[in-house]
């Protein structure tokens, strides 16, 4: 049971925080000799974070909807600024499946960690208040061609979508708003994906919901978290720590 509350507690930090949950996973591998999670715990891991992202954001889900429904320009703008900015992963996920494996090793993970950790400071040591500017579809793209980037482990998809966000001239709150709703077909979709190469014979139905609860609870307390490291403009504690990180891997490796 012990391991079903430690992989949720670390998928659910580590998603959503800017420090990357690929990078933890394969460095907890290699430092604990954890084994490799299932792909079924995997997917319903990712199940716990993306019931945490639809929980914390269940009022502006609510109000798209309804927009839609009322045919609201607004909201099939904003939807199709989510779209837009989905696509980039998208397409890149498709093209590139099955030919990442060499790069997902934790080999890797502590030059990206490092490339991370100098991305958060440069771009969080002073972060910008934001200009107001409007969610155009140019800069939803580029938002998006930041969270095909974190498809890499050690790079925080998190991180750079916000960071890119508050670049582009959106508030702070814009920026972790299209962020975290701009990760749900994300995490969704990588639920679907470890689920349907899951063994359900493999794993304890109850080790799984526990997972799934712990994910959730330890990801909403991480949005919280990051919220407030906007509101604050404090992201480069985050990219210190990445560097720390990524020095400590080296360093053992």
């Amino acid at each position: 049971m012990i391991r079903y509350v430690g992989l949720g507690l670390l998928q659910g930090l580590t998603e959503f925080l800017p420090v990357s949950s690929s990078a933890h996973l394969l460095l907890a591998q290699r430092w604990l000799g954890i084994r490799e999670p299932g792909a079924l715990l995997v997917g319903f891991a990712h199940l716990g974070t993306l019931a945490a992202v639809l929980l914390w954001f269940r009022r502006d889900l609510a109000g798209l909807i309804v927009g839609a429904w009322r045919c609201e320009k607004r909201a099939w703008r904003y939807l199709g600024a989510l779209v837009l900015g989905t696509l980039p992963l998208g397409v890149g996920a498709g093209l590139t499946h099955g030919r990442l494996d060499h790069i997902f090793q934790a080999a890797w993970v502590p030059f990206a960690l490092l490339v991370n950790g100098l991305l958060l400071i440069w771009a969080g040591w002073r972060l910008p208040s934001g200009t107001g500017r409007s969610l155009t579809p140019w800069r939803a793209l580029g938002i998006g061609f930041a969270q095909l980037l974190a498809i890499l482990p050690g790079l925080s998809r998190s991180g750079l979508t916000v960071s890119f966000g508050l670049r582009l001239g959106l508030t702070r709150e814009e920026a972790f708003r299209f962020s975290f709703l701009l990760g749900i077909p994300a995490i969704a979709g990588g639920a679907v994906l470890a689920g349907l190469e899951g063994a359900p014979a493999v794993e304890s139905w109850g080790g799984l919901i526990v997972t799934a609860l712990v994910a959730c609870a330890s990801g909403y307390l991480a949005l919280s978290l990051v919220l407030h490291a906007v509101r604050r403009g404090v992201l480069w504690p985050f990219g210190l720590y990445c560097l720390l990180l990524a020095v400590v891997a080296l360093v053992s490796a």
